[in-house]
This record gives C-alpha cells, structure tokens and sequence, in this order.
C-alpha cells in the first residue's frame, strides 16, 4: 500500500488547536495514483485533488495543484489567506487548460477541496466531486456539494434518472479557461473532526461507516477509512485527510 502526506500530533494557533493524519492509495484496480495530498498543519492548509485526464496526465493536474498551495502562508487576515488559495488555484487552472489548448491531448484537470483554518474558522473551498465532511458531536454533515451531471439530477428531483453516464464532473481544475470555487465558513466546535477525500472513498463507505471511523483519531480514521475501502472494490483511488480541532484554554466559540 503506498502513502503520502504527513501525520502532526499538535498544530494551531490561539482559538483552536488541531491534528491532522493523511494517506492516499492507488486501489486494487489502478496501477496510478492520479490524487495527491497536502498535509500541511503547521500552515493550517489541507488539500485533497483528484486527477483527471489518464493519459493526458492527471496525476500531474494534481500534483501541480498541491505544489501550489504548499507555498501558502498564513496571512494577518483571514480573506487574505482565502484569497491566496484561490489566486494560486486560478493560476493552475490557467496553466492547465492553455497546456491543453496547445498539445491538442485533450483536457488534463482535477478536482480540488481545501481546508483553511483560521482562528476560530475553516474555511472549505472547492471544484468537483472531491468532499469535505464534518462530524461534530456524532452527527456527520457534507460540507461541499458535488459539480457533477448526478447532484444536478437530484438537485431537479431526477434523481431516479441517473445511469453510470451521469458521473460526470461538470466543474474542475483545468476543465475551462477560469474556474471559479465554491466556498463555505465553518465557524468551529470543540471537538470537530474533518475529512476531505476524492471520490474514491465515497463510493467504498457510507456515511455510517464515515462516522463511525471518524470518531477515532485522526491518524485511526484515516488507516481504518483506507483499509474498509481496500476491502471492496476500490476500483479508483483513495485519498483521505482527516483533521481534530480542539479548543484551546480561553478561546472564544462553541
């Protein structure tokens, strides 16, 4: 089983305190690994992308996305720091779609989810099916809604009409000439834990399952999450990050 990212015990800054785990599997069917994985808890950025393309080099959408944000600095305000993430996430996206336009290859994209934390906020920022979900109190909330041709189905109440061919992502890195970001504030909890994972987890766990695992630590969450999915399928790749939050003494919130 290959890996990647990292694990920190304690990261933060005053308000919350938080750790962080991270893996990223090819599945039992796929010989590359197109998602990549930023673990970055001493910045307070996570990402999770997923890479689309096959031949047309995925894997390198993703990874280029994650060496973007992994020069992300926490800035003095928090609409600074978004504002970075989604400036360097443009500046991919641009330089994958023009990448494409002139090798004729076709589109070579990913889907993103970021994680930023700030004080006490999480700011959820992203482009395609790859999700983020909360779990605060044994209760399990999807953060992000996915940009595909099935959530647009079932947002009309056509739900029923879906086949294999309405997988079909229909916002990501790199798929057009701008990407924009959908984006979600989360004010924190004592105690909230985070996932973010390409769809490759989904299709394994239910959320039951999710919550279930995610109740554990961050570093249990993730290997658990990693090996049930391994015990199906898993036909496409697995990535997960989990990340604790934890208040610290005096800070202000739930």
């Amino acid at each position: 089983m290959s890996t990647n990212g990292t694990h920190s015990d304690s990261a933060g800054r005053p308000g919350y305190r938080w750790a962080s785990s991270s893996l990223s599997v090819p599945g039992n069917v796929r010989k590359i690994n197109e998602d990549s994985v930023l673990d970055l808890p001493a910045t307070g950025v996570w990402v999770v992308a997923d890479g689309m393309g096959g031949h047309n080099a995925g894997d390198v959408a993703s990874r280029m996305i994650v060496e973007a944000l992994s020069e992300v600095r926490p800035a003095e305000r928090p609409s600074q720091f978004v504002d970075e993430i989604e400036d360097r996430i443009r500046r991919v996206n641009r330089t994958l779609y023009d990448g494409s336009l002139v090798s004729g290859g076709g589109l070579c994209g990913s889907t993103v989810v970021v994680l930023a934390a700030f004080a006490n906020f999480a700011a959820c920022l992203w482009a395609g099916d790859s999700r983020a979900y909360r779990l605060r109190a044994g209760k399990l909330d999807q953060i992000t809604r996915d940009h595909s041709e099935l959530q647009e189905l079932e947002d009309q109440g056509r739900g029923a009409e879906a086949t294999a061919a309405s997988n079909v992502i229909t916002r990501a890195v790199g798929g057009t000439e701008d990407v924009s970001l959908d984006f979600e504030l989360c004010e924190l909890s004592d105690g909230d834990q985070f996932l973010l994972c390409s769809d490759g987890l989904y299709r394994e766990l239910t959320d039951e399952d999710i919550a279930a695992h995610l109740a554990r630590t961050p570093s249990d969450a993730c290997q658990a999450m990693i090996d049930q999915s391994l015990r199906g399928t898993c036909a496409d790749n697995v990535s997960v990050i989990t990340v604790r939050f934890t208040r610290t003494a005096g800070a202000t919130g739930r």
